[in-house]
């Protein structure tokens, strides 16, 4: 059973439930030998031979216990760690079996095998089982060794009292680790079918917002471009109509931004802008384009309202157009200067947050989008030029 070091915020199951039963061992240990054994050792203090020693092998567990409850909430009982600890732990548990009187083996006073198989608990719980059953197997040895030494095996009570001690002190710890590691597997599995079901919900909701997008995109064509190519077809539009050339560009601009959203770009409003810059410089149109700041992340309804009134000045300039990009604190601004016609300017003022002048002068149309970030871009910002 090991848990994932490092776990995000939203960690899984399994990672949580490893976190709440290393807790639980840890207490279990800390009330049983700062407890329970204290207590005994107190209690049966001038019958232990010799005393000092059974308290010196408690004060080593009491080290041992610290170190492997520190490490095991840190997670951190890997390598040849567990294992040394785990043999301390027996040395000294060896030590306080050795100082019981005779016939004390299995009685009130002692304390030392239970414990160590605790300790076994704590510290092998997330290796192999078989290092956990060869160190309860230890345990059990260390009582019938001391029986053995007493001359208390020859009777089938010293048996039968050895059997059932065994069973309530090592089989018990034994069934904890097995359950735990079966609970511990059933969270796993648990987790992997949560996790299975969310990446279903995913690909779902990616395959709806996919087919969405389709159908978004054959209403634009529908309602948009059908129409402009069925008057052309029907000869009610002729393409020498000063009027249709500016619509077919316009509605190119927009097919060519429209299939741009789609594509992988390290900055999509930027590739948006150049995809209807492509369409004027299909008729010759000089473009230049110049950007200043670091763009931030602007979303697919936000790089609409950006460059919905830029194409258009695009797609109505006739020899030469200047697209500009401002990145600021707090905004980005997309701005095209072209010599287009003046019948451009008004069907640019119906986008929302555009800006229209008219030069009539120069015959230049100055047109100008703007929006507003919702929150200040994390990296300060920085200047670059491109020219195209």
């Amino acid at each position: 059973m090991r848990s994932d070091a490092g776990a995000p915020a939203g960690e899984s199951v399994a990672v949580r439930y490893t976190r709440v039963i290393s807790v639980v061992v840890v207490v279990i240990v800390v009330v049983w030998h700062f407890g329970y054994d204290s207590l005994i050792l107190v209690r049966g203090w001038s019958r232990y031979e010799p005393a000092w020693a059974a308290l010196t092998s408690w004060l080593v567990l009491s080290v041992v216990q610290l170190v492997g409850s520190v490490l095991l909430l840190r997670t951190a009982l890997r390598g040849r760690l567990a294992p040394f600890l785990t043999s301390v732990a027996l040395l000294a548990g060896i030590v306080a079996v050795a100082t019981y009187p005779r016939g004390a083996a299995i009685s009130d006073l002692s304390w030392a095998a239970n414990t160590v198989g605790w300790f076994g608990v704590l510290l092998l719980m997330q290796r192999p089982m078989r290092e956990l059953v060869a160190l309860l197997a230890c345990t059990v040895a260390m009582t019938m060794a001391a029986l053995g030494a007493h001359g208390e095996l020859d009777t089938r009570e010293a048996w039968s009292r050895l059997i059932a001690q065994s069973y309530t002190t090592a089989g018990i710890q034994l069934a904890f680790v097995l359950l735990t590691r079966e609970l511990h597997h059933a969270a796993r599995l648990t987790t992997g079918a949560a996790r299975a079901q969310a990446d279903r919900m995913a690909r779902q909701a990616a395959e709806e917002t996919r087919h969405a997008e389709r159908r978004r995109r054959y209403r634009y064509l529908r309602d948009r471009i059908a129409p402009l190519l069925q008057d052309l077809a029907e000869g009610r539009a002729h393409p020498g109509d000063e009027g249709v050339r500016r619509s077919s560009a316009i509605e190119a601009a927009r097919l060519r931004r429209l299939f741009a959203e789609t594509e992988d770009a390290a900055h999509p409003l930027l590739h948006e802008l150049r995809a209807c810059a492509d369409v004027a410089e299909r008729r010759d149109v000089d473009v230049t384009f110049v950007c200043y700041g670091e763009l931030p992340d602007v979303p697919v309804a936000a790089r609409r309202q950006l460059t919905d009134g830029p194409l258009l000045a695009l797609a109505s300039a006739k020899t030469v157009a200047r697209v500009t990009v401002v990145v600021t604190a707090g905004e980005v601004t997309v701005s095209v200067v072209a010599d287009a016609a003046a019948p451009a300017a008004p069907h640019a003022i119906r986008f929302a947050g555009t800006s229209v002048l008219f030069d009539e002068k120069e015959n230049l149309l100055w047109l100008e989008s703007r929006w507003r970030v919702p929150r200040p871009p994390s990296t300060s910002a920085s200047s670059t030029i491109t020219r195209w």
